[in-house]
């Protein structure tokens, strides 16, 4: 009779151990509501993370701020590990793709804005308007803000120099056309009327005493050389550049505003609008190539020059603005609302996932441990019974 009393407290004390271990483990996150009887709440319920959820999600917010994603613990994972690389990495496979996609600018611009073309495949009006004022609003702005600018101030000194060499192009060009057009038979018929011009007229008796002894063929040959000497003279060659210089001196030390004003507001816009259909139309000629031809003289300066530069500041830029970037970056409200949205029910499945076998362990504990209190328990009623 002894042996069962004692069995029989062995398995109450290890029944009640294990059943109250599994029982606290089950009310860490159950019930998921409390429950009421009338007004009454029941105690215990809901069960403990659900009741403290609202502290845990605070108080994990702030371990996240604090000890987890810290701005000393960004720094430096930037600075050691291989952020730049790998961010090089994906920007060159992504351009990569674009430089192999065989689609046409135009296709590209109908999938990501379907509006942009219209029914005759030119811009759409709603976004060529906006445009075109913007581009008319920079011409003014150009225009009002360089008005008092002589034009030598705007052109760069390569211009300058450009400009002197055609100038003395220009004037070798002219020598040289003037000598062709004297040497043809058009310039030899007008060389002929000025000098028939120039001695009588045409008529006249010294005009008649000229041609006698001389005649137009023999007056052109004794002229002809004479020009032809003095227009591949040097000498002429630089006074004529010495002129155009001076005058194109004259145009260099006027403002914009006087050559606005002697162009006309009308014939500004004029040019104004031929050069926004002229840009019109190019972009809609490249909107019907394809993106690999567009970037192709572009492949090699992507992928070796472009992107390590853009991804070397990237990295750059983010490390020197991580302080500035957490103070703005409200970290600890950020995880405390996604804690406080996440279902209970999935926390439970979570935490049971992990640690599941440790908490059956736990009950398992806890039929031994009853088990064992229960035995001590009947030896000692045994022996002093």
């Amino acid at each position: 009779m002894n042996v069962w009393m004692l069995a029989i407290n062995v398995i109450v004390g290890s029944a009640i151990g294990g059943i109250t271990n599994e029982l606290a483990i089950r009310m860490l996150f159950r019930p998921h509501r409390p429950w009421r009887i009338g007004r009454w709440q029941v105690p215990f319920t809901p069960g403990l993370i659900p009741r403290r959820r609202d502290e845990i999600a605070v108080q994990m917010g702030r371990l996240v701020e604090e000890h987890l994603l810290t701005k000393e613990g960004v720094k430096k994972a930037l600075a050691q590990g291989k952020m730049e690389q790998n961010l090089a990495g994906w920007l060159t496979k992504a351009a990569r793709g674009w430089m192999e996609d065989s689609r046409s600018l135009r296709e590209w611009t109908l999938i990501l804005y379907p509006g942009a073309i219209d029914e005759d495949g030119r811009i759409g009006e709603h976004i060529r308007t906006p445009i075109r004022q913007a581009w008319e609003r920079w011409l003014q702005a150009q225009l009002a803000e360089h008005r008092e600018k002589p034009l030598r101030e705007l052109i760069p000194e390569t211009g300058l120099a450009r400009l002197e060499t055609a100038l003395e192009e220009v004037s070798r060009l002219f020598l040289e056309k003037c000598r062709a057009y004297l040497h043809s038979q058009e310039g030899t018929q007008t060389l002929q009327q000025m000098v028939r011009g120039l001695v009588g007229g045409g008529g006249g008796m010294f005009g008649g005493l000229v041609n006698m002894f001389l005649g137009d063929e023999k007056i052109i040959g004794k002229l002809l050389p004479s020009l032809d000497e003095l227009l591949t003279n040097p000498a002429l060659a630089r006074k004529i550049h010495e002129l155009l210089r001076v005058e194109a001196d004259k145009l260099l030390d006027k403002t914009v505003g006087d050559v606005a004003d002697w162009v006309g507001s009308e014939q500004i816009q004029s040019w104004s609008d031929a050069v926004f259909n002229k840009m019109e139309e190019q972009a809609l000629r490249w909107a019907d190539k394809p993106l690999s031809e567009l970037l192709a003289p572009l492949r090699d300066t992507i992928t070796s020059v472009l992107i390590p530069k853009v991804s070397g500041w990237l990295v750059e830029t983010l490390e020197k603005n991580v302080e500035k970037l957490f103070d703005k970056l409200p970290i600890s409200e950020i995880v405390t609302r996604q804690v406080e949205g996440f279902p209970i029910e999935r926390i439970e499945e979570m935490v049971v996932g992990i640690s599941g076998r440790e908490f059956r362990m736990i009950t398992v504990l806890g039929f031994i441990l009853g088990g064992i209190i229960g035995l001590v328990q009947g030896l000692l009623s045994l022996l002093f019974s």
